[in-house]
């Protein structure tokens, strides 16, 4: 069984695909930690994504996309299952997508769309800081009460994501509706689609994907 989880910014689909991928198995393919892990490095392709994703907050061309899909997916056993997070965003990634699932024999089951409303998007995200030096993940009000706080791991200086910041979160939910939403109704017109409200508690809403897909199988 292979999925994508697929949802607007802090629709808290990251934390859907780890569970998903423990409970069935999966291994769990993160397009946006892969690519904030590249946009780290000191080289030209780490240089140009970084600007991509952290100054003009843009989407990723496909072609640096599909190079790094690629070589993530041949990487792994081809017996092995995969969930997506993050990625297609686009239909033009679509088309590349299920070009590297069909070398590697596989081929998408499920496409999960965790949806909550644009003003709960922003309510979530724009609470989430991280640690400039561990980089854990922090939510203002809970994990720390002030920008001025330290990180409670390691009490280095914590900081907000350039795309976490509301201009940020305005600008990608633009482009998730322009061009996710799109990926979404492809594979909705293939009745692969399981949508879940994802204004419910997480356990909640692991619970409803789980009975969905188990009444699919």
């Amino acid at each position: 069984m292979n999925l994508i989880v697929l949802g607007p910014q802090g629709s808290g689909k990251g934390t859907q695909a780890d569970l998903l991928a423990k409970k069935y198995n999966l291994e769990h393919v993160n397009m946006g930690g892969m690519l904030r892990q590249v946009a780290k490095q000191d080289s030209p392709l780490g240089k140009k994504i970084d600007k991509i994703i952290n100054v003009e907050r843009t989407l990723i061309p496909n072609d640096i996309l599909k190079e790094i899909l690629r070589l993530e997916i041949e990487s792994l056993n081809r017996e092995q299952s995969l969930i997506f997070d993050g990625v297609p965003r686009t239909t033009k990634q679509v088309s590349d997508f299920e070009e590297i699932l069909l070398v590697t024999g596989r081929k998408i089951n499920k496409l999960i769309y965790i949806n909550v409303s644009e003003d709960e998007s922003i309510k979530r995200i724009s609470k989430r800081w991280m640690c400039e030096k561990c980089r854990q993940v922090l939510i203002m009000g809970k994990d720390v009460k002030s920008p001025d706080d330290q990180c409670p791991t390691c009490e280095s200086r914590i900081i907000q994501r350039a795309d976490d910041t509301l201009e940020g979160i305005h600008k990608r939910l633009e482009i998730f509706h322009k061009e996710t939403m799109p990926v979404i109704e492809h594979f909705r017109e293939k009745g692969l689609v399981i949508e879940i409200n994802g204004e419910q508690t997480m356990e909640e809403v692991f619970k409803n994907i789980c009975e969905k897909i188990d009444d699919h199988n």
